[in-house]
């Protein structure tokens, strides 16, 4: 009965209430004010005012009858309440009724006189309920407050006026289905999101920055941040709990259920719900703030097929100043063209990460601290991407089982986001099913097939470079838009082409797993890959190395996760020629023998393979892998085995099925010898006899003028070790022409190399100063870190020959940076020793004790090798000379052992 509003029908509804009551007070009351409401529902010009006349007063009745005990015995106080209160509904009535009896064409006239009169009215009916402690301003719950504070007496009486108050407020028309849910509690300690949070809740302090919205992955936290917020002192100071509305939008899935949902939530009834209009009308109805937090609603937003009105709802919403929104979306963006305080959700710090983890594991374990090693723990966390979700839902179960972090880093190795796993509705894996069924991503199949491509790619990509990975996709920056509206994917900051493309590491677990990448996009990325490699294959001397070493290193570590993966049994065409090409890359950049050493064994198992069709062009690979991977031993200053490889090459090269391949024969037989070198220190006539015989093999076809020019600066090198410096000067001069002539800065710098370390044999210091330096300039306009690093060795000990210490300094500091980058051991004792005496030598005693102390304990990192032990003991030397002294001075610092080679 009490759920019927509208005029007439209500009056007569309640008119046979009144006739039932057996108390003449109170019966009467319910006349008066029935009459009251059908004289408002008769006056119908100024219908909106004396519709919210009617509905003030319909609200006092019912508290008054449930107020008013009618079995028992009614105390004289309250009765006389009673009465005071229909009198002043009887002046009500008599100023409604001259507005009802005015002829209409008056009406018309009088218009905002008639609108005074019904604003009186409200005003005496104010005063009155406030003068029984009644307040009756549309949010009825303020009553119960006024009420409660002057009448603790009738505490039984109130409870009943508060159900009878809550009747009227709540959406009891609303769709059973959408109940009103309460706000969940918020997280006991955030993580890392501490001043996030605060910032968050001094924005919708103000209201002209009161619109904001978190976004993020699925389990980066969203909610946990936004509930966080609500109970913030600061926000509790300024919007009361009553005014915090909570409304879970997971089940929004159309903006008609949003509506509804708005309605349960925010405890307004309407007579339909096919409109925000009485929602809105509520809300406006006084200036009080608000806060509504929007939660999950990236299922409206992206889900159903009506965002535009979806997008209308929230409009009309952010158009109330004073109600504050806070939205949380799973995606990349905020909804709507509104003016957003944007705040997206990034993984946790280290730290944070590592302090969330150790505290959950500590409350699953019952007290239990969790005892690993610090980088261990970094380690793992990295690996599931420091989500809040994933260090929860691990934390739980390494603590429940009592797992130390090695076991969880194998559970995670094998398993992936399947052992992130709590409630049915709480785990990884159906964080991330969840956003790829949202409706914006299921529409769009080049978006499911990028995200499958990208998963693949451990470092993500950058925007350019997707015409590599993705070069099927007709349009993969509308694909990327939408795996980014749906939090799938990442872009970082700065242009499309620049930025970086990727996902984090819980989705590509989810992705590699349970058949959601095809067996197509798998070998069209590895196709793809192999391609990218291949067209960026060139040696220091060619005028694109800069640029392929750029690109390459973009991608390293992509190309290298899916370079290991090859089928060693069944590589797939150019997988082979890909492995080696970025093997050699690696011995310019940063060497390892991994990539090399897998080279070779994939291109061993294919010549050995009884079906290879072409045998030579198999065997021409096994020959190129030793050669790589003996370079990469040789960068690591492990010379024996850089030898063992070479040789292995050279020998290949000498007897491949299709005739010898003379000048790659020669190639390898002299590197095989620079290594030799490395292991001896005297020279013999058999390396000599090596020698020319390797020069022979380079020059065995003169059209190839790259080669004839290597077989110079072999012997030339040679010559030099040989101590025939003039010999060496002319040769390595000749080899130098020929390769200026071939436009080669590397060999070119390589032979100025040698050229100013013979000069410096020959006491022409500031000639081989000279040289030095023109050897550093054509070094670096190669780009080849190595050949860098050894004429930057030499250009300063001839820098500092020739007292320039200052300018040394600046040299030995690049030098040392790069051969740090590239991760040489004997390199950067080396630089260091440089260091060290270049320090004593301008009195900087701490510098050189320093840089003498951290020379020494690189060179022990050679271990026996006979560069190690003469470094060491060099070294060593030094220190004890300088731990005698109290400053340094020039006697003193000529006592000092000269770095090695100085000349």
């Amino acid at each position: 009965m009490y759920a019927i509003s509208g005029g007439r029908a209500l009056a007569e509804a309640l008119e046979g209430v009144a006739d039932l009551v057996p108390l003449p007070f109170l019966s009467a009351f319910v006349k008066i004010a029935i009459k009251v409401l059908e004289a408002c529902e008769e006056a119908t010009a100024i219908e909106e005012n004396l519709l919210d006349l009617q509905g003030r007063v319909y609200d006092l009745m019912l508290a008054v009858v449930d107020t008013v005990p009618v079995n028992k015995k009614t105390s004289l106080e309250l009765q006389d309440k009673v009465r005071k209160l229909q009198a002043i509904l009887d002046t009500i009535l008599a100023d409604v009724q001259k507005i009802k009896d005015q002829k209409k064409w008056l009406l018309l006239i009088f218009r905002n006189l008639n609108k005074e009169r019904v604003d009186r009215c409200v005003g005496r009916l104010n005063a009155a309920l406030q003068q029984f402690n009644v307040v009756t301003q549309l949010h009825v719950e303020d009553l119960l407050d006024k009420i409660r504070a002057d009448y603790s007496a009738f505490a039984a009486q109130l409870n009943r006026i508060e159900d009878a108050v809550n009747r009227t407020t709540r959406p009891h028309n609303a769709p059973s289905a959408y109940p009103r849910q309460d706000m969940p509690p918020a997280t006991r300690k955030l993580y890392g999101r501490e001043a996030l949070v605060e910032e968050i809740a001094n924005l919708l302090a103000s209201e002209g920055t009161s619109r904001v919205c978190i976004t993020g992955a699925g389990g980066m936290g969203k909610t946990s941040v936004a509930l966080a917020v609500v109970n913030s002192p600061t926000i509790r100071n300024i919007f009361p709990k009553e005014f915090i509305f909570w409304v879970p939008c997971v089940e929004a899935k159309s903006s008609d259920l949003l509506r509804r949902i708005l309605y349960a939530q925010l405890r307004v009834t309407a007579e339909t719900y096919d409109s925000l209009d009485t929602l809105i009308l509520e809300l406006n109805a006084t200036k009080q703030r608000r806060l509504i937090l929007l939660d999950n609603f990236e299922t409206p937003w992206l889900s159903g097929e009506d965002q535009a009105k979806v997008g209308h709802i929230l409009v009309r919403l952010a158009e109330l100043s004073h109600i504050a929104l806070l939205v949380t979306m799973t995606s990349g963006f905020p909804p709507g063209d509104i003016g957003w305080q944007h705040r997206p959700l990034a993984p946790l710090d280290s730290d944070a990460a590592r302090d969330a983890f150790r505290t959950k594991y500590k409350d699953a374990a019952g007290g239990h601290e969790l005892n690993e090693d610090a980088r261990e723990l970094d380690r793992f966390l990295t690996s599931i991407g420091r989500i809040p979700l994933a260090i929860t839902l691990a934390a739980a179960t390494g603590g429940r089982l009592r797992t130390s972090v090695n076991d969880l880093w194998k559970a995670w190795g094998k398993g992936g986001t399947a052992m992130l796993t709590g409630p049915p509705t709480h785990s990884m894996d159906e964080t991330i099913r969840v956003s790829m069924e949202q409706g914006v991503v299921k529409s769009s199949p080049e978006a499911l097939k990028l995200l499958a491509i990208v998963s693949l790619l451990p470092a993500g990509t950058t925007g350019i470079n997707l015409d590599w990975w993705a070069a099927t996709l007709i349009t993969p920056q509308a694909a990327v838009d939408t795996l980014r509206a749906a939090a799938l994917i990442e872009q970082s900051d700065g242009p499309f082409g620049a930025s970086r493309i990727f996902v984090h590491p819980t989705i590509q677990s989810y992705m590699s797993r349970n058949g959601h990448i095809s067996t197509e996009v798998r070998e069209l990325v590895h196709d793809a890959c192999y391609k990218f490699v291949l067209d960026h294959n060139s040696i220091p001397d060619d005028r694109k190395f800069k640029a392929d070493l750029e690109a390459l290193a973009s991608e390293q570590i992509n190309i290298q996760g899916l370079l290991m993966e090859i089928d060693v049994h069944a590589p797939r065409p150019n997988a082979i020629d890909a492995l080696i090409v970025f093997g050699f890359y690696q011995v310019w950049t940063k060497p390892s023998t991994k990539v090399a050493s897998y080279a070779l064994k994939v291109a061993q198992a294919a010549r050995d393979d009884p079906n290879v069709s072409d045998l030579d062009a198999a065997a021409r690979r096994v020959a190129q892998a030793h050669r790589c991977l003996g370079k990469a031993f040789f960068t690591l200053d492990r010379y024996a085995k850089a030898y063992k490889h070479f040789e292995a090459a050279s020998d290949v090269f000498k007897n491949l099925p299709g005739g010898a391949d003379l000048p790659r024969c020669g190639e390898s037989s002299m590197e095989a010898l620079r290594t030799w070198r490395f292991m001896k220190t005297n020279c013999t006539g058999e390396h000599e006899v090596r020698v020319r015989e390797a020069q022979t093999q380079l020059c065995s076809d003169e059209a190839q003028r790259y080669y004839l020019a290597n077989g110079l600066l072999g012997l030339g090198q040679f010559l030099w070790w040989q101590r025939s410096r003039d010999q060496a000067i002319e040769t390595l001069a000749a080899a130098k022409a020929e390769f200026d002539s071939l436009k080669c800065p590397a060999s070119a710098a390589e032979c100025l190399y040698y050229m100013a370390r013979a000069y410096a044999r020959l006491d022409e210091p500031s000639k081989a100063l000279i040289v030095a330096q023109e050897a550093l300039a054509m070094a670096e306009d190669s780009g080849e870190i190595g050949l860098i690093c050894r004429t930057s060795g030499v250009a300063a000990i001839y820098l500092m020959v020739s007292d320039l210490y200052e300018e040394a300094l600046a040299v030995i500091t690049r030098s040392l940076t790069s051969y740090r980058s590239v991760g040489a051991p004997i390199g950067i004792a080396q630089s260091l020793e440089l260091l060290a005496y270049n320090c004593a030598a301008r009195s900087d005693l701490p510098g050189a004790r320093v840089a003498y102390d951290g020379a020494r304990v690189q060179f022990a990192k050679r271990g026996s090798g006979r560069l190690g032990r003469l470094g060491v003991t060099r070294c060593t030397e030094n220190l004890q000379r300088l731990d005698e002294l109290i400053a340094m001075s020039p006697n003193s610092f000529g006592d000092a052992v000269k770095p090695v080679p100085w000349y």
